[in-house]
Parts: C-alpha cells; structure tokens; sequence
C-alpha cells in the first residue's frame, strides 16, 4: 500500500505540474463524480460479500455468496455508468460552471464504472478467505501504476487532455483482468460464468445500510471537492487536491490494518471472544497511531516544503495541508471503530452516524467555503471528523464494551513528542537548502528518532511478534530475489 500511494503521489505531482492548476482540478471534480457513482453502483456489495463468504464454511457456498453479488454488482454499475454519462453536461454546467471539457471527461470516466465495481467485489472476497495481498496487489499497486504510466504516455505522446481522461479507464480495464484471475485460483469463481448467480436478498438486506454509508462516506470526502467547485473555481479545487492527496498518506494506515482487522473481528464477534476482540481494539489502535504519528510530524513541520513538491503555484495550499493531515490523523486513529460497528452488526448505526456526519460537513462547508475557500472546506472537515470520531468512540464503548486507549499508548506518544522536537531544531539547519534535500533530511531524524525512543522504551510480546513478521516478510524478499 504504501507502493501504491507513492505511485499516486508521483501521478498527482506530474499532473500538477504538467497540465497546470485548472486542468487538474477539473480531474478532480470528474473523480468526485465517478467515485460517488461507482459507491452507489457497488450497492455494499463489496462489504456484504466480505462478511457473508468470512462466515461460510463450504467453499461451494461461498462461491454462491460470490457470485450473487458480482452479478448484482455488474448490473447496478451499468445502470449507474448510463446515469453519470446522461448527467454530465448538466452537472459540468448548472452545478461546476465549467466547459466542455468537464462534460467529456465525466462522461469517459463514467465507462470505467462497471470495471471498478467488479474489482471491489472480486478484490473483497478474495480477503474474506483471508488473502489480502491479491486485494493489495490490485488495488494499491497495479492500479495506480498503470494510471501512472498511462498518464506519462497520453501526455506525452497525446495531449494534457488525454492526460486527465484516459488513464483512468485503462487502469479499471486491466485491473479488472488481474483481479479475476485471483479470485479465479482462490475461490474456483469465474467471471465467464456470472450468469448463474442468483440474487440473494440476505446479501442485499445486509448490503443495502452499508452502501448508505459508503454513499454518505464518500459524499462527506469529497464534498469539499463538490463545493469548492460549486463555491469558488476549477483553480481553487486544482490548489486543494495535492494537499488532500498528501493527507491522505495518513489514512494508508488505517486502511492497510482495516484490510485484516474486519473478518478477524467479525469472526471474533461471532464466536462471543469479547475479551479477545478488546484486545485486538486497542492492539491495533496503538499500532496506527504508532505508524501514523511520525508521518503527521514530519507534515506539519514542513508544509511549505512539502507543497513546492507540485510547483510554486501551489505553495499557498500548506495551510490546508495541516488543517487536512490533523483531520486524517484523527480519523485514522478513531477509523476501526466503523469498521468494528459494520462487521459486528451494527451497520445502521454507522449509517446514522455518517449521515449526521456528511450533514454536518455540507453545512459547514456552506459558512466557510464562501469566506475562507480552501481553509473553510479543510476547516470543515477537521470538525466533522472530530465529531464522528467521538459518537464511534462512545458508540463502540456502551455497545461492545471496546476502549481504543491503553497505558501502552504512552510510549508511541512520548516518542512522538521526543521527534517533533527534534524535527523542530533542524528545521533551524536544513529549511534553507532544496525542498527535496530538506525532506529528506527531515524524515529521516524523525523516523530514526521516533522508532530509536519506542525501541528504548522497549517493546512487548506484541510488537515483538509484529518485527518478527515484518522479518519474516524481508527474508522472503530475499530468498525470492535470491533464487532469480
């Protein structure tokens, strides 16, 4: 995962640089479009078929559970790919006051929809067997180094138009490919023979509150991209989306533990293991805000820095930069609790939680934006998340007896704060020299740093057991290189 966010990072630092601030926040806004069709298009499915396959015993069943829902899937992402392309020139006009150009690029992404939903569903149901590298390999690999390089090519050998339009559906054309062929080998399923899926209303019944919440979720990312758009221009929103890429790196995190954490906490929750899934809730709460924190440090003592990455024009964006990376570190910490809510049972209570939430922001928003511009959407979105961390925290309290907070947590918060001081001072030394050079540098005081003071404070049968893995994984690197 972390591959795959490098990759996105390089691809959103070339687009920035390369086809400028409008062009890129008119990708932007066709993205936000795309994702809140393909969400509504996967219908939960991709949830309801994790859970569903993790409680199966026979494989036969599971692969029934399978294919109802690609079959429910491909159907409803189609019917979505017709809606997006009808409503493209009325949303480019009425709603984001923009060109053409805008309706082409909504309208071509719209095609890369049916794709998209195959790899979800097919991608979660290989990690229902417990898998997750296939999911992994996708996902957060060759997905964002195809649209990597397909950028490079259009761009070069095309236009900057083709660069913000094309790679997008190239990249769900052939991940959709590689992903059948895993879930193929992994589950005996077949793409080929979908046809014979029936449709499964337990699936569809548990899905339907989850896609709600997907919808809302979505709906609440990206509705500082929708305002912005409807607020202010294409050049505002081109100034905020290096730095929400950026953010983002934080949420890489929570995702990559959520990826195992659900269908072990599901079984957990099934099997009545409450003092198990106590365990693991803090367990790995503390591990992503171990990950987590060194990254957020080194953000928000070098903004500036960090925004020259995607040019000079974008340098006025580092104030939304630590307004967002203290809004993602908040979520990241707080995140597992939605996920526990979902694969426990209680899906419409993260319903509740996340449409109060997306109502929140959109009202927020609405204030700031017009005043504040990218602070406000930022601005927005701190509070928002703060509140919905909160109702999670208290909800998964009362109702499962889980508290994310241990003693343990202490010594990842004074490492913490040990690093952030040292960044500090050299940041006296090194802020001067190059942006690259000083990043560098940067980091790597601060990562050293962090992990040499959690190292010093020593480490327990858990995070022994976690460098143990981490070991075991490198060893196999080698043996693999070795034996090419």
């Amino acid at each position: 995962m972390g591959v795959g966010q490098v990759f996105r990072y390089i691809f959103t630092t070339l687009l920035a640089r390369w086809v400028g601030v409008e062009l890129l926040g008119i990708y932007s806004i066709s993205n936000a479009v795309t994702r809140i069709f393909e969400v509504m298009g996967k219908l939960g499915l991709d949830q309801g078929a994790l859970r569903a396959v993790s409680r199966k015993e026979q494989n036969l069943e599971k692969q029934s559970v399978i294919l109802s829902a690609l079959k429910m899937g491909i159907i409803s992402g189609l019917l979505c790919m017709l809606v997006q392309i009808s409503l493209a020139g009325w949303l480019a006009e009425n709603v984001f006051h923009q060109s053409t150009l805008l309706t082409k690029v909504i309208t071509i992404h719209a095609l890369s929809l049916p794709f998209y939903i195959i790899i979800h569903i097919s991608a979660n149901s290989t990690q229902a067997y417990k898998f997750l590298k296939y999911k992994i390999f996708v996902t957060e690999f060759q997905n964002p180094l195809i649209l990597l390089l397909a950028m490079v090519v259009c761009y070069i050998f095309y236009s900057s138009e083709s660069a913000i339009i094309i790679p997008v559906v190239i990249a769900a054309i052939l991940g959709c490919v590689t992903i059948s062929i895993f879930l193929k080998n992994i589950s005996g399923v077949n793409l080929l023979s979908i046809r014979q899926g029936v449709f499964d209303k337990n699936i569809l019944y548990y899905s339907l509150p989850i896609m709600f919440i997907a919808i809302l979720g979505t709906v609440l990312h990206w509705t500082d991209i929708f305002m912005l758009g409807y607020f202010t221009d294409t050049s505002t929103v081109g100034l905020y989306h290096p730095a929400a890429r950026t953010a983002g790196i934080i949420r890489i995190i929570l995702f990559s533990f959520i990826g195992i954490y659900g269908p072990i906490i599901a079984e957990m929750y099934s099997k009545k293991q409450t003092e198990q899934m106590n365990h693991i809730f803090k367990l790995v709460t503390r591990w992503i805000i171990t990950f987590s924190l060194p990254f957020a440090i080194l953000i928000l003592l070098y903004p500036r820095k960090i925004m020259l990455i995607f040019g000079g024009d974008f340098i006025d964006g580092y104030s939304i930069l630590m307004i967002l990376v203290t809004a993602n570190f908040i979520h990241a910490v707080f995140g597992i609790g939605g996920t526990t809510l979902n694969m426990t049972g209680f899906p419409k209570i993260n319903l509740f939680n996340t449409f109060i939430g997306c109502g929140l922001n959109i009202g927020l928003n609405i204030i700031f934006i017009p005043t504040m511009g990218g602070n406000g959407a930022a601005f927005s979105t701190l509070i928002t998340l703060c509140f919905i961390a909160l109702i999670r925290g208290v909800q998964n309290w009362k109702l499962l007896n889980l508290f994310p907070f241990g003693w343990k947590l202490l010594k990842p918060i004074c490492a913490g704060i040990v690093a952030a001081g040292s960044g500090y001072i050299l940041k006296i030394f090194v802020i001067s020299y190059h942006t690259v050079f000083t990043l560098i540098c940067a980091g790597f005081v601060i990562f050293v740093i962090f992990f040499m003071v959690l190292w010093l404070l020593g480490f327990d049968e858990d995070d022994t057991s976690l460098i143990q893995g981490i070991k075991i994984i490198l060893n196999n690197f080698r043996i693999k290189e070795n034996s090419k």
